[in-house]
C-alpha cells in the first residue's frame, strides 16, 4: 500500500514531467561558456524567464539530472554561496570530449 506522501510525490513529479526540458534549456542558455553556481544560476532564471519568482527547487534538481543523467554539465569546482557561507558546487558545461566520455563509461571494462 502505498503512502499519501509518495502518492503526492508521484502526481508532483508527473506533472513536472513535461515541463523538464523548457528548464533543461533555460538553464543550459544561462550557463552558456561560464562557470556558475546554481543560486547564481536561478537569480538569471528568475528574472528572466516566466514565472518570475526565486525558486532553488526549480534549478537544483534539473541541475542534477543534467549532470548525471544526461552528462550536459559538469561539476568543475567548489565555491562559497554568498548568502549561506555553504560550499556549494560551481557547474560548467560539458565539453564534447567529456561528455562522450561519460556517455561511455558504462561500457568500459574494468579488471580487477
Amino acid at each position: 500500500m502505498n503512502s499519501i506522501a509518495y502518492e503526492t510525490r508521484q502526481m508532483s513529479f508527473e506533472d513536472i514531467k513535461p515541463k523538464r526540458l523548457t528548464r533543461y534549456m533555460q538553464l543550459l542558455e544561462i550557463l552558456g561558456n561560464k562557470e556558475m553556481t546554481a543560486r547564481e544560476i536561478e537569480t538569471i532564471r528568475s528574472r528572466t524567464y516566466l514565472p518570475k519568482r526565486f525558486d532553488m527547487n526549480c534549478t537544483r534538481p534539473r541541475l542534477t539530472e543534467l549532470v548525471n543523467e544526461y552528462h550536459e554539465l559538469i561539476e568543475c569546482g567548489i565555491k562559497k554561496d554568498e548568502e549561506t557561507g555553504k560550499s556549494v558546487a560551481v557547474y560548467r558545461r560539458t565539453t564534447e570530449q567529456e561528455k562522450m566520455e561519460l556517455d561511455n563509461m558504462n561500457h568500459i571494462p574494468y579488471l580487477d
